[in-house]
């Protein structure tokens, strides 16, 4: 017994060295912990019955912990500068970040080439966004029917327009392509009706999902 527990002991000293040696990853980490408790627990989706005695962090100390405070405010100081309060909206929550640019500040009515006037605003987007580790960029329409022979459908629209300001994203604001996700929501996703020009003003937008 005496040789065994040396043994032990000898072994766990060995463990312990070579993880004092070692550089962990903590988001692999946490993907491993996440997926093993999903594994060996009899509940589903990984829900644990255990709470969490820490307090959970505000938003203010994500975006902190995230060096997005600063670039947040600059996109709210643009909105004001250029009058574009209404245009241009940042909601944040516990998921996450959401940027939500009107289509009218980027994109003429039926196109989804990107205006002159759009530059600025998507090159302080760029800068808040560059340093994420993924971004879904989407594009939502209104409910009209499409009149320009150039797209089939509002789907096409919208997924179009979301290309096109990843394109100058990647290309203009050295944003790394491998961050950015694009997708077309049609008409499908609206913030409020499609029952008058007003709204369908509003219903037109691309948004930017930043989740933590």
């Amino acid at each position: 017994m005496t040789i065994y527990g040396d043994m032990m002991t000898l072994l766990l000293c060995f463990f312990v060295l070579l993880l004092s040696f070692s550089s962990i990853d903590e988001g692999k980490f946490s993907t491993a912990i996440y997926f093993i408790q999903g594994a060996l627990g009899i509940l589903p989706d990984n829900v644990s019955v255990n709470k969490d005695s820490g307090q959970p962090m505000s938003q203010l100390q994500k975006l902190q912990e995230m060096n997005l405070e600063e670039k947040v405010k600059k996109i709210d100081d643009l909105a004001i500068e250029q009058g574009l309060s209404r245009e241009i909206s940042v909601e944040i929550s516990e998921g996450g970040m959401l940027i939500r640019l009107g289509s009218q500040i980027l994109f003429k009515s039926g196109s989804a080439v990107l205006k002159k006037e759009a530059y600025p605003v998507l090159q302080v987007i760029g800068q808040t966004i560059a340093d994420v580790s993924e971004v879904i960029v989407a594009g939502h329409t209104d409910n009209l029917p499409i009149t320009s022979g150039k797209f089939k459908s509002n789907w096409q629209l919208s997924s179009e327009r979301s290309i096109s300001v990843i394109n100058y994203l990647t290309k203009s604001c050295n944003v790394p392509a491998e961050i950015l996700v694009a997708s077309g929501y049609s008409e499908y996703k609206p913030l409020v009706e499609n029952n008058s020009p007003e709204n369908r003003k509003e219903n037109r937008r691309v948004e930017f999902l930043i989740s933590w």
